[in-house]
């Protein structure tokens, strides 16, 4: 499988690249030659008994614990995956979530909570109802799922897991007020209420997440976000990420991705020439333009300072 197939990969695609303990030594590896292939790098052990080629480094975080997850599931026997490593199931961002481990859990009462190197066991019980299953795998609910990792990560991930739920339509108000409910008592539960008050289903992206609660934490006005852009005639402009119309500013976060990605020298340019464009036609109706970078969100500070210069410039 190619550096390209395996950025698409699917999970039969992941699945297809575990080797068994089993399979290698049937493919004529011997347990000396396994040793020395896991020491030059060639293959890489997940867990105990499997493992992947090289060429997986090349894969992204996300994919990565996949691997481990579908790894954990062939290993134990059909566990429930929680947490971080449910939400990837689900489809959810894992950015800034601790993919180092796998989280899982048992029907019923866990016998008790311990973390090793490679897995997280959850004490936390779970019933029936709590459980989904998706492409073979057992994993908590979407609406379980965020409260569980908003009750253990930082705020910025579980919001960005949060907003991308329910931009999903994976889950609904009514169900995560259930959700949260059901989980008093437990652990977190307080910061996973105040976590999940801040979601807004309009964010597309996890950095438009970081973006909104950047605006909010260092007290910048509180934008509208994905916003249609009409002419004086009615015909469609563009569609801003956030807007700030009292003010007649628009921002937008934008990632090299959105110009590089799957394109050569001459399709970057274009893209570039269509965002120049876009932001003349925004200008010629009035609005300031300000773009930011991905990172850019990692000094929040600086950030919030360049906003409010360009929000306040006789105060600045």
């Amino acid at each position: 499988m190619s550096t390209e197939d395996l950025a698409m990969a699917t999970f039969d695609d992941l699945r297809a690249l575990l080797h068994t303990t089993e399979q290698l030594m049937a493919a004529g590896f011997s347990t000396q030659s396994l040793g020395r292939a896991v020491a030059s790098g060639d293959l890489i052990r997940l867990r105990p008994g499997f493992y992947v080629e090289r060429s997986t480094r090349e894969l992204g975080r996300e994919e990565r614990h996949l691997l481990m997850v579908l790894a954990a599931d062939r290993a134990l026997g059909c566990p429930v995956f929680t947490h971080w490593s449910a939400a990837l199931v689900l489809g959810l961002p894992g950015w800034d979530l601790p993919l180092g481990t796998v989280s899982l859990s048992r029907v019923g009462h866990a016998q008790r909570s311990r973390t090793t190197r490679l897995t997280r066991h959850d004490v936390t019980p779970l019933a029936e109802d709590d459980i989904d299953v998706v492409d073979g795998l057992r994993v908590t609910r979407p609406e379980r799922t965020i409260v569980d990792v908003a009750r253990t990560c930082a705020v910025p991930a579980s919001v960005a897991v949060a907003d991308a739920a329910f931009k999903a339509e994976a889950v609904t108000a009514a169900s995560v007020d259930d959700a949260l409910s059901r989980a008093a008592g437990r652990s977190g539960v307080k910061r996973a209420r105040a976590a999940l008050a801040r979601v807004d289903a309009r964010s597309e992206s996890v950095a438009e997440t970081r973006s909104r609660l950047i605006f909010e934490d260092y007290g910048l006005p509180e934008p509208q976000t994905q916003v249609d852009i009409f002419d004086a005639h009615g015909h469609f402009v563009a569609r801003v990420d956030f807007l700030w119309p009292e003010l007649g500013l628009i921002g937008e976060c934008d990632g090299f991705g959105k110009y590089l990605d799957g394109a050569d020298a001459a399709e970057a340019r274009r893209r570039l020439g269509v965002e120049k464009d876009r932001d003349a036609a925004l200008m010629a109706l009035g609005y300031r333009v300000l773009h930011w970078r991905w990172a850019d969100l990692d000094r929040p500070r600086l950030l919030a300072q360049r906003l409010r210069c360009v929000m306040y410039p006789a105060v600045a």
